[in-house]
């Protein structure tokens, strides 16, 4: 399979891989596919105020996979929110010039982010709410010697090769 010179500059010479501390509020994180389907791509996003401020993004996949990711994270950061969600996979095909068979994965990346925005302005209406009505948030309840999160919390950072960054 033939990649564009751009979907290759962007395997050989990565951007913005890696991971933001899950935990924090103003961290958002969209995680789209399985290994089993053969591709998984992760997006996290940093938003203060309207703005995400930092993106990151890791891929276990192919090269147009990466490119995509990578594309897209780098769309990302510095964008409002609202340019973020205005951000659309076809864009990602024509800026990579992917070929029909690889579009999905240009899916995957535009998925990703959208559900990484959706994620952060969740937990950030959440944080309000809590801090409105009064309650604790979680460092809170770690302060005071109570577990920072109930049973069955998975590990959202990546750890134990589930996630694979370029």
């Amino acid at each position: 399979m033939k990649y564009s010179a751009e979907v290759l500059t962007r395997v050989r010479e990565p951007q913005r891989v890696g991971a933001l501390p899950a935990d924090d509020e103003d961290v958002g994180t969209g995680e789209i596919g399985t290994l089993d389907e053969g591709t998984v791509t992760r997006i996290q996003v940093r938003v203060s105020g309207e703005t995400v401020v930092q993106a990151r993004f890791k891929v276990f996949g192919c090269s147009a996979a990466i490119a995509s990711a990578s594309l897209v994270a780098e769309w990302l950061e510095g964008a409002s929110l609202e340019e973020a969600r205005a951000i659309t996979t076809e864009r990602v095909v024509q800026v990579l010039q992917l070929l029909p068979e690889r579009e999905h994965v240009a899916r995957m990346a535009f998925d990703a982010a959208q559900q990484a925005i959706t994620s952060v302005e969740g937990r950030r209406r959440k944080a309000e709410h809590d801090r409105d009505h009064g309650k604790r948030g979680t460092g809170d309840r770690a302060a005071a010697g109570e577990e920072p999160a109930g049973p069955g919390r998975a590990s959202s950072s990546g750890e134990g090769g589930r996630l694979l960054g370029v």
